[in-house]
Order: C-alpha cells, then structure tokens, then sequence
C-alpha cells in the first residue's frame, strides 16, 4: 500500500481535474454506491492429531458480510459481525461510486490521503474513512467504514462455575426449570427429599427445602413441569404441586413419570398395568398403548417440538433406560400418530446412544444432546435420535455436529449423579450430587 503514488488532497483534487478535460463529463456528485471486502484469513485456536493447541487459519470472502451504506449519515458499515478471530489488517476491497476515490487513516500523524486502488491492502484494525471528490472538484465527501467483528466464537460453550454458595449436596438429583427459575430435587444426607432453586437471571441457590405431603421412601426421583405445575411419583401415585415444596396427591395407579425435557403442557406416564397414558390437566387421561417390549421405563425423557418440514405437526422424542441392555432406547411419535415406535439402531455401535446411569436428555441449537454417567462428552443427534456423534474436540473435516460443545473440564470424568437442563435464556445447568454447579452457553444463543 505505502509503495505506490501517495497523493495529499490537493494532488487528488488536481488529478481529478486531469481525467476529464471535457466539461460535459463533469459532476459535482460524490458518493460510494457499493463497497465490498476481498479475502481474509480467519483464525482460530484448534487440537492437532497429538492434543496439542495450535492455530489454524480459514479462508474467507467479505462477500458474504454484505456492507451497507448509510448516503445520509456517510456509514458504511456490516450490520453481521464476521467471524470471531477474522484478521482484517490486509484486506483488498471492491468500491464502485460516482467521483473520485481515495482513502485515509485519520490516526496518521501528518493525515495523507491515497488515490484508491482495487490491488491495495488496508488495515481495518485502524479507523478508516473514504473519500469521494466530484469531478468537478466542487464537493468532497467521506465515509466512516466499520468492519464489526465477533467479540467471541459464536458456537464456542462459554462456562461459568462451579458455584457452591447455597446449593446443596442432594443424592438422586433431578432438574428442571419452571418460568424463570432452575429447580433441583434429590435428597438430603438424612434421606429426605428436598429441592433447591435459583432465578436463572441472577442471585443464588436458598438451600435444601425439604418437601411435604409425600415420603421420600419409594419416591422416583423424577420430576417434571406441565402447564406450570410440579409433578413427581412416589409410591404409585402421582403427585402435584404448585411451588415444588408442598405436594398433595393427584392420581394412584401410576409406576413411573415419563420426564419432559420442558414444559408443553402434557404429561406422559406409565401405569401400574402396564400402559402408557398421556393427560394435558393431570385429571383427564388417555391410554395410548400397551407398554412395549424394550420401552424405557423409569429414566425416560420425552422432547417434543415442531418439524421443521411442517411447523402445525409436531415430533416427539424419548430416550432411556431399558432392561439388560449397553445402548439407550429411543423411541418417537408424531403429533398425528397413535402408536410410540422404536428407532432403528444403527448398525455402527459407535453411533448409538449408551446406556449409562443419571442418562441426561436436552434439546440444544435445534439439536438433541445426551450424557450420560462418567460424562466423557455431549453427544448430538440432529436426525431425531436415530444417530447420536460424539462432539470430540478434533475433527480432521467438517461435521454437522458442533465439536466446540465441550463439558467444563473439571467435569470431565465425573462419575456419580448429576443432572443437566435448559433454560429460557439460552443457558445449560448442570448440577452434581456433590453440590456443584455450571452454567454455560453457545455465545449466539444468549437470549436479553
């Protein structure tokens, strides 16, 4: 850039007046009509074959970070920040307009404006501003240019943890979240079952509470959330409550509650007769079908959401334990179907789902994720849960799994109880028995 003709405005203005010696193609309009960013390199930190750090470089196009142009304010700007570690310090650019070009750092000691040229390389790290001059050198006008950048990786897990300040250790704990807080049940050292929650949006844990109108001898442990009330079983009656401490009884004859990964107003359980019922107010309910063979039982969660094909129907999608067996079960239904049927298992063991104790569902960036005890990773399924890939942190090519959804590393490896959910925000919790607990999320999920 700094090898070629370097103009001061007054030789820009002059050599304006030299490119048209014939009047009638003279204007006094100046502006820029379009501005576009050649290559750059993107950069980021990545594990090689060894597990070592290092740097990689990805190639990009500003093409696709349209500019816009601001004619009344004089802004050319991208309003969709580039990719996180973008290098913009020797960047080409493709400017169309009416008048003259030129271009300038206002920082530079002794100001100095160059004559534009598609082969120059500017550095967008600075504050850059372009010039127009009308060919017939009566109006100059100048352009503020902002490159905006990610801040951080938009697809990187950020967490924050552990936090230990009031959250107690619970045995058998189980999670879910009900308008704009987190709920953690289990319980205590002296055997009572107790819960714990916090506002997801600030302040923290109150403690154990200890829960009332059920014993905590022959509870499941489950909890779910439909149309903002509590539900639990203890003992082959469902029970329900309206703040999670104080509980009556709601329907008996009910083994196990299927656990809904949110709240849609329908709850799904499996009687003492071996059914399986669904109810929209916990009074009215409906026998769906005689349990099947190899259907998840006690440790099952449920995920419903619209096709992405046909947003009026709706899938839904359950995942658990069954009996004598190394792999998850998962089983799906439409929204018009009648009957729960099971997912082909793929024929690569690596790719099924394992069966592992405090089996974790949640629904993520569009996606299904499980962990399972040991938490060794996040595995993703994006077909329903027929595949589930492991989001290892090394890939040699590209995946439609996000290899950046990483556990905290002090997590890693962790094999006693623990529980994981979603919240309004766009957050993960993931809570341990031992009175732990992080929160993260995918930076371009984050919800104000």
């Amino acid at each position: 850039m700094r090898g070629r003709n370097i103009l001061l405005l007054a030789a820009l203005l002059s050599c304006v007046s030299c490119l048209k010696n014939d009047n009638s193609y003279k204007t006094p309009q100046a502006a820029i009509t379009s501005f576009t960013i050649g290559y750059y390199n993107v950069k980021f930190h990545d594990m090689n074959i060894h597990g070592r750090d290092t740097l990689v470089n990805l190639r990009e196009g500003g093409v696709m970070y349209p500019m816009t142009i601001d004619q009344v304010n004089n802004r050319i700007f991208n309003a969709d920040s580039m990719a996180y570690g973008s290098d913009v310090s020797k960047v080409t650019t493709n400017v169309y307009g009416i008048g003259t070009i030129g271009y300038k750092y206002p920082d530079d000691t002794e100001e100095t404006l160059y004559l534009w040229s598609s082969g120059d390389s500017l550095d967008f790290t600075r504050r850059v501003q372009f010039v127009v001059v009308s060919t017939d050198e009566s109006y100059t006008r100048t352009y503020d240019i902002e490159v905006n950048i990610r801040k951080v990786f938009p697809d990187s897990l950020l967490w924050v943890g552990p936090d230990t300040v009031g959250f107690p250790a619970l045995s058998g704990i189980i999670s879910t979240v009900r308008n704009d807080s987190v709920f953690c049940f289990g319980t205590d050292t002296t055997g009572v079952a107790a819960v714990s929650f916090r506002s997801i949006s600030g302040g923290g844990w109150n403690g154990a509470n200890p829960l009332s109108g059920f014993s905590a001898d022959g509870w499941s442990h489950r909890v779910t959330v439909s149309d903002g009330k509590f539900y639990t079983v203890s003992n082959c009656t469902l029970y329900g409550s309206s703040d999670g401490i104080n509980w009556s009884s709601v329907k008996s004859g009910i083994r196990s509650l299927i656990v809904s990964g949110e709240d849609y107003g329908e709850l799904w359980a499996i009687t003492q007769d071996s059914n399986i019922v669904r109810s929209g107010d916990s009074e009215e309910w409906i026998t769906v079908q005689t349990l099947p063979d190899n259907f998840p039982d006690s440790a099952a969660v449920i995920y419903s959401y619209p096709l992405a094909t046909n947003a009026s129907l709706s899938r839904s999608v359950l995942a658990g334990l069954a009996d004598d067996t190394l792999y998850a079960s998962v089983w799906t239904i439409l929204s018009g179907d009648t009957l729960w049927t099971e997912v082909d298992v793929p024929s690569k063991k690596d790719l099924r789902l394992p069966a592992a104790g405090s089996l974790t569902l949640i629904r993520y960036d569009d996606a299904l994720f499980g962990l399972g005890q040991g938490l060794e990773g996040f595995r993703q399924s994006n077909d329903n849960g027929i595949t589930w890939y492991m989001c290892d942190s090394y890939v040699e090519d590209y995946s439609s799994w996000n290899r950046y959804m990483q556990l905290p590393s002090a997590l890693k490896g962790y094999g006693s109880g623990f529980t994981a959910v979603t919240d309004s925000k766009g957050f993960i919790w993931i809570m341990t028995d031992d009175g732990r607990v992080w929160h993260g999320a995918i930076s371009r999920l984050i919800k104000k």
